[in-house]
């Protein structure tokens, strides 16, 4: 259903991506490994030398933590759907496993990459399991591309909206 794979080039062409939204709380929580830097250094220069090592680990760690989990792109291929995160991690979405992208404003239980706390952002409906809520910089053009690209998926590949091939191509399954 979902994959988090290494990432490699993908054969499918890309057809929209759209960076990721970042609030103003979110980037709060990323000057911690900075200021775990400074108290470091300045703990470093007082004399407190194992303390100061310390702190300069944990903002290793944190900031490494934060490389690695947040979203840099939301893309829009001819098959698939794929959120680039740090490194060379993305977590891939089949068309097959998808029913619908939508721009909502309804609490629900997500696998979350938003990058900003807000009223509304983008759900990533799956058919079986949890839905993904992202938050890109432009909602209506990533929800109205990514419904484009998946209704002409489903129309040429012969997949119904249910995931099942269609009766013509049942024989050939």
């Amino acid at each position: 259903m979902l994959q988090s794979i290494r990432m490699d080039y993908s054969q499918s062409v890309l057809l929209y991506q759209d960076k990721p939204k970042y609030g103003f709380l979110m980037r709060l929580i990323l000057i911690i490994p900075v200021i775990l830097v400074g108290s470091s250094i300045y703990l470093w220069s007082t004399g407190d030398t194992f303390i100061g090592l310390t702190l300069l680990i944990e903002a290793f760690i944190i900031g490494l933590i934060f490389w690695f989990v947040l979203p840099r792109e939301y893309q829009v291929y001819d098959n698939h759907l794929r959120i680039v995160l740090g490194g060379p991690f993305s977590v891939k979405i089949r068309f097959q496993n998808i029913e619908k992208v939508r721009t909502t404003s309804k609490l629900a239980l997500t696998v979350n990459f938003a990058t900003a706390i807000t009223r509304t952002h983008v759900e990533i409906v799956i058919k079986k399991g949890m839905s993904i809520a992202i938050t890109p910089a432009d909602y209506e053009s990533f929800v109205e591309k990514a419904n484009q690209a998946l209704s002409e998926w489903v129309s040429t590949s012969g997949w119904l909206e249910s995931g099942r091939k269609t009766a013509r191509d049942a024989k050939d399954f």
